[in-house]
């Protein structure tokens, strides 16, 4: 049985480029190990400003790979035009998540917790530093 892998992918690109940010988690079933990589700056000047592992809960990686797995790429609102963007990759299916697709946003920031409960302010301390 081939173990699964999620990419959550978030990325702020409509930002001046001092402001501008984007971070990678990899979830890897096989190993119960995630990447985090922080990145500052804009596509042109992008510096890695944090790269880490850690250990998650398997038990409820697979409980929200399950519900992943039913998501489909939301584009309610075709007319939104600009906005930060939030990726879910499972075992190579991209999908998109649009700002007002609540469930997608509510698994997104699920999986964030995976990683670390305190995950925002994670972010913010290492982008003010």
């Amino acid at each position: 049985m081939k173990a699964n892998t999620i990419i959550v992918s978030f990325n702020n690109r409509s930002v001046p480029p001092q402001y501008a940010y984007r971070y990678q988690i990899i979830f890897f079933e096989e190993n119960g190990n995630a990447e985090f990589k922080l990145f500052k700056g804009d596509e042109k000047d992008e510096k890695m400003i944090v790269s880490e592992q850690k250990k998650f809960d398997t038990e409820i990686f697979l409980q929200l790979l399950y519900l992943v797995n039913n998501l489909e790429n939301s584009q309610k609102n075709p007319a939104m035009v600009g906005g930060s963007e939030r990726i879910i990759n499972v075992n190579s299916k991209k999908i998109t998540i649009a700002p007002d697709d609540d469930l997608g946003v509510s698994l997104f920031n699920r999986l964030l917790k995976l990683y670390s409960t305190d995950f925002q302010n994670q972010i913010n301390f290492n982008l003010n530093l």
